[in-house]
């Protein structure tokens, strides 16, 4: 999975793009922190059912 942070090319948005998949955010700092409670999300333990 490919994760990163990028001004949109119209407006004042940023974008998050996860693969092929954008997400929107109004502010850089609303991107950053989406992106790092994400990957903090998926570096997690999980523990798979037996």
């Amino acid at each position: 999975m490919t994760m990163q942070i990028e001004k949109a090319a119209y407006g004042s948005d940023w974008l998050v793009v996860i693969n092929d998949y954008e997400v929107t955010f109004r502010s850089m700092e609303d991107a950053l922190a989406f992106a790092h409670r994400l990957k903090e999300r998926l570096d997690a333990p999980h523990v798979l059912p037996a």
